[in-house]
C-alpha cells in the first residue's frame, strides 16, 4: 500500500493531470494524496488527461481555489435559472476543466464546461473562454439532457460526455466507453462529496 504525503498547497506549482483526494485523521491533520486509500477520502479535484498540454501549463492548485470562488456565484445563478442543482453544476465544472477557464481539449472542446463548438453554438454561447456564458451553456445543456432522460443523472451525465445518440443507441444506458464510464463516476463522485458539507 502507497504512504499518504502531506502537501503544502504553495507546493504545488503545476497539476497536470492527477486526481487529487484529501483526508482528515483523528487529530484534525488534512492530507492530499492521489491515492484514494478507502471511501473515507474525498475527491478534490480532477485534472483531466484529456486536456491540452496548453490549457494546463501554468495552472496551479492555487490558481484552482481561487477560480473555484470566483465562479461558483454565476454556478449559482445558473442552477436557479435552468432548474439544476448547484452542486451538479459545480461537478461538472471541476471534473470537466478544474475550473480552468481556458481549457481546451484535444478534440476541441473549450472554456468551463468543456462545449463543443457546434453544441456552444446551439446553445447561443458566443465565446465560450467566457465564464458566464459557458457556464449559462453548460448550465442549459445538463438541464435538457436531465429532461430527455428523465432525470437520471447518470444517463444525462453519459450524454454530456459521449453524446445523447451514443446513450440511445445503447439501450438507454451508460455507452461502453471507459473514458464515459470514468467521467460518469467521477463527476457523481464529486457532487456526492458536495452534498456532504
Amino acid at each position: 500500500m502507497k504512504s499518504i504525503f502531506i502537501i503544502s498547497l504553495l507546493a504545488i506549482p503545476t497539476l497536470t493531470h492527477a486526481d487529487i483526494y484529501t483526508y482528515k485523521d483523528s487529530s484534525g491533520k488534512f492530507y492530499f494524496t492521489d491515492n484514494k486509500m478507502d471511501t473515507s477520502y474525498r475527491l478534490l479535484s480532477v485534472f483531466r488527461p484529456q486536456l491540452t498540454q496548453q490549457s494546463n501549463r501554468n495552472y496551479s492548485y492555487n490558481l484552482y481555489q481561487r477560480n473555484k470562488m470566483s465562479f461558483l456565484p454565476l454556478i449559482q445563478s445558473a442552477s436557479k435559472q435552468y432548474q439544476v442543482e448547484a452542486n451538479l453544476i459545480h461537478a461538472i465544472v471541476d471534473v470537466e476543466s478544474a475550473f480552468n477557464p481556458r481549457a481546451v481539449s484535444k478534440v476541441g472542446a473549450t472554456g468551463l464546461m468543456q462545449l463543443m463548438p457546434k453544441t456552444a453554438e446551439g446553445l447561443g454561447v458566443r465565446d465560450s473562454f467566457n465564464p458566464k456564458q459557458n457556464i449559462q451553456g453548460g448550465a442549459m445543456f445538463i438541464s435538457q439532457l436531465m429532461g430527455k432522460f428523465k432525470n437520471n443523472k447518470r444517463l444525462a451525465l453519459a450524454a454530456y460526455n459521449a453524446g445523447e445518440t451514443a446513450v440511445r443507441k445503447a439501450g438507454n444506458k451508460i455507452p461502453n466507453y471507459p473514458e464515459t464510464k470514468r467521467y460518469v463516476e467521477k463527476v457523481l463522485e464529486k457532487y456526492n462529496a458536495l452534498n456532504q458539507n
